[in-house]
């Protein structure tokens, strides 16, 4: 088993290496191969990775080629962020200058991302036919649900997406009541970052029922994010569990007007956070006995990616919510060709999603629309029709007009790569 990991020098890397490390015996005798473009970083992350694997069957090999990577691979994660964090913050704060909110996976901001990622995941598709012609690709990199479209539409690669964002609101939810992740239960379904609950249990009772009757209590609260606190309002409105990226759509003059008054983006935060988080990988290869207390992602990243690889590497039986195609409209909201968000059963390496009960119509629309957006902005990227960029980007929800898509993209080419 050699499982190539490419985005592999990155900070998300060392929760992601010690999730394989907790779950060795699914893994016994399998090659991590971590290829990033960003060798100070990667050389790093490597001398950490072999403290982290001590004791277990698991090797370790880094390079800065990815065909190097890829040749032989029985698997390939990609976690990856093409431009870094400097094409991150300019997406972010481009659209706000036209009244819409930046942001990397929404938006126009995901639009711009996903110009980047997706030049990067056809080479990358193009190169596993070659050296990697069995390997399943496990999709990380942002914006996930275009990846995954393009993926699907145009290659005969197998793929699935994953996001962990049910994970996060689990644990952001849990926080606002004031108690532990696991005693929240959350699955949800529909598109990435466009989802509504389909259970929902909290402390074993009716968790929508637990989050109206304390909406009052959390809205008060000055240690609850505004993001956590408008997920427990929409669900008062709607009776169900939103996705807190559902905030962007709910409430587009909140949400644009906290990203105008910030005072640094999400990318300059994270920016002036990776030194500390680098040094602590130094520090961490050389200690005694290597414990992880800084990184991207913490352990939810890590542990959900690595639990999807398990499944898919063993061929036993898991329950997880994954972005595939909507096969049978077991989200019966999208048209069967759409990539959707749902919890799927995967045993014996195949994938069978399970069917959801119908949205009501006033957020039924929202998701095909979505769903439809993130089609055209796949097709349109990945053919590199330049014609058709400003006609998929005018398709968002959030932009909705083909003046405003025209002047964001031709700001956005203007400000850099």
């Amino acid at each position: 088993m050699k499982i190539a990991i490419l985005g592999g020098g990155s900070a998300y890397a060392p929760g992601l290496v010690a999730a394989f490390a907790e779950r060795a015996a699914a893994f016994d005798g399998a090659e991590l191969f971590l290829m990033d473009v960003a060798e100070t970083e990667l050389e790093i992350i490597e001398r950490l990775a072999r403290r982290l694997l001590e004791g277990t069957t698991l090797s370790v090999r880094a390079s800065t080629d990815r065909v190097a990577a890829l040749d032989g691979a029985t698997h390939v994660l990609t976690t990856f962020r093409e431009g870094g964090l400097d094409a991150r913050e300019r997406d972010e704060t481009v659209p706000l200058a036209h009244g819409v909110v930046g942001q990397e996976t929404i938006g126009p901001g995901g639009f711009f991302f996903a110009t980047r990622t997706l030049p990067v995941i056809r080479a990358i598709t193009e190169e596993m036919r070659t050296w990697a012609p069995e390997a399943l690709l496990v999709n990380y990199a942002n914006p996930t649900q275009i990846v995954a479209e393009a993926v699907t539409r145009h290659t005969d690669v197998p793929v699935v997406a994953i996001c962990d964002q049910a994970d996060d609101d689990r644990t952001h939810i849990a926080a606002a009541l004031d108690l532990a992740p696991h005693e929240v239960e959350l699955e949800a379904y529909g598109v990435n970052h466009a989802t509504w609950s389909s259970h929902v249990r909290i402390q074993g009772d009716d968790g929508v029922a637990r989050m109206i009757a304390e909406a009052d209590q959390v809205a008060a609260r000055d240690d609850v994010s505004n993001r956590t606190k408008r997920q427990f309002e929409l669900t008062r409105r709607f009776g169900q569990v939103p996705n807190s990226y559902l905030q962007y759509t709910y409430y587009p003059e909140a949400t644009l007007a906290e990203a105008r008054a910030a005072k640094r983006t999400r990318a300059a935060v994270i920016r002036e956070a990776l030194p500390a988080d680098y040094a602590h990988f130094r520090e961490q290869a050389d200690a005694p006995t290597p414990h992880l207390t800084r990184g991207r992602g913490g352990s939810v990243f890590g542990d959900f990616a690595v639990r999807v690889l398990e499944a898919f590497a063993t061929g036993a039986r898991a329950r997880l919510i994954l972005n595939v195609r909507n096969e049978g409209r077991v989200v019966p909201d999208l048209d069967a060709d759409r990539i959707v968000e749902v919890p799927s059963v995967v045993e014996g390496g195949v994938v069978r999603p399970e069917r959801q009960a119908p949205l009501p119509a006033d957020r039924s629309g929202l998701i095909r629309m979505l769903g439809d957006y993130q089609v055209a902005a796949a097709d349109a990227i990945w053919s590199d029709d330049r014609a058709a960029w400003p006609r998929a980007l005018a398709a968002n929800p959030l932009v909705g007009s083909l003046a405003r898509a025209d002047a964001l993209l031709r700001d956005r080419a203007a400000a850099g790569p």
